[in-house]
């Protein structure tokens, strides 16, 4: 057989023998560290997605909750109750979770009535609007229902902190309650003392996960209160 004959019968002998079981594992162990690689990105890009979105979605919820709660304290007014000297205090309740108090809001309504809102964390920690209608009486005074109007969720898992969801702050803007502002108001003459009041909200994913924590702060006046108030 000429030699260029040979040549090319063992070329083609070679490529039909494949490839090796080195080259094999070779290839193999390169393809686990690529597909190793590329999950690892698509899960790290995926979580930060996520975070980013539950970031986004509480900052959202945590300002629109800042937004109705600081219009709801805003609209405090004392209550006339006939035959009292004084007004009621605009404030019924005022704990670090929770207040209640007498507010004029929604003026735009045929009725201009008052109106009894609670802001108060539930068992789960979600912050909850419950209103009470008022039904006038003679003299310009109002009588509120004991049975609410509306209850409505405005913000999920708000955050266990040191800091009190709600504090109260005198004509000075000093904390009632120390430097933390964390306590009861027990007293109607200490709840009328009240001229603002200092909200700390603090939503996140879960009380357990504070990587998507959102904190907004804001210290809300109550004009109605200080320009009507009266003096025990």
């Amino acid at each position: 057989m000429p030699r260029g004959v040979r040549r090319l019968a063992a070329t083609l002998g070679a490529r039909d023998a494949g490839i090796s079981l080195v080259e094999l594992l070779v290839s193999m162990l390169l393809l686990g560290v690529v597909m190793a690689m590329i999950s690892g990105l698509y899960m790290s890009a995926s979580s930060t997605l996520g975070q980013a979105q539950t970031l986004t979605a509480n900052t959202r919820q945590a300002s629109n909750a800042m937004n109705e709660v600081s219009r709801v304290i805003r609209a405090a007014t004392e209550n006339p109750v006939s035959g009292q000297p004084l007004n009621d205090p605009a404030l019924e309740e005022a704990t670090p979770e929770a207040l209640t108090l007498y507010a004029y809001v929604n003026l735009g309504m045929s009725t201009q009535q008052p109106l009894k809102i609670q802001l108060a964390l539930d068992a789960d920690r979600r912050l909850v609007e419950t209103r009470w209608e008022s039904t006038a009486l003679s003299g310009g005074y109002f009588t509120f229902s004991t049975t609410p109007l509306s209850s409505r969720i405005i913000a999920e898992t708000v955050a266990p902190s040191g800091t009190a969801l709600f504090s109260y702050l005198d004509g000075a803007g000093v904390p009632m309650l120390g430097g933390a502002g964390l306590g009861t108001l027990d007293t109607s003459l200490e709840r009328r003392t009240v001229s603002s009041i200092a909200v700390v909200l603090t939503l996140q994913a879960s009380v357990t996960d504070d990587r998507s924590a959102v904190t907004l702060q804001n210290t809300v006046g109550m004009p109605n209160v200080t320009l009507g108030r009266t003096t025990p």
